[in-house]
């Protein structure tokens, strides 16, 4: 099989695998609303001890902040390739990853107490 297909394959079986965790994120999706719906109304130190330190912060605009938690979600990871041509060149590919982020925001006031929340990505 030519690279143009291979990759073309790999593609449209990308495709069907993000569709399908779009049509699954309905029960996964619940699952995360509930849980961080759970937090609102604690204090930020609760969820720290549990979460640990958030990746980021960033101001909500209101005297209080944000607690931005990040995942990078492999999908596909490829190898590092080396290719000896005819020629006797050396090619190399490097390894590459495909994926997403998850993002977890926890909305906190001025007194520490989380009011709001937000994700996206399984």
């Amino acid at each position: 099989m030519n690279n143009r297909r291979l990759k073309l394959k790999k593609n449209i079986i990308l495709v069907l695998f993000l569709f399908s965790l779009n049509l699954l994120g309905c029960t996964g999706g619940q699952k995360i609303t509930d849980a961080m719906t759970s937090w609102v109304g604690h204090h930020q130190s609760e969820l720290i001890a549990v979460w640990g330190p958030p990746d980021r912060t960033d101001s909500d605009g209101m005297d209080g902040k944000i607690l931005i938690y990040e995942k990078f979600r492999i999908l596909e990871q490829t190898k590092k390739k080396t290719h000896v041509g005819e020629s006797g060149y050396i090619t190399y590919t490097k390894a590459e990853k495909r994926g997403y982020t998850a993002t977890r925001m926890f909305y906190v006031n001025s007194e520490g107490i989380i009011y709001s929340w937000h994700w996206h990505g399984l």
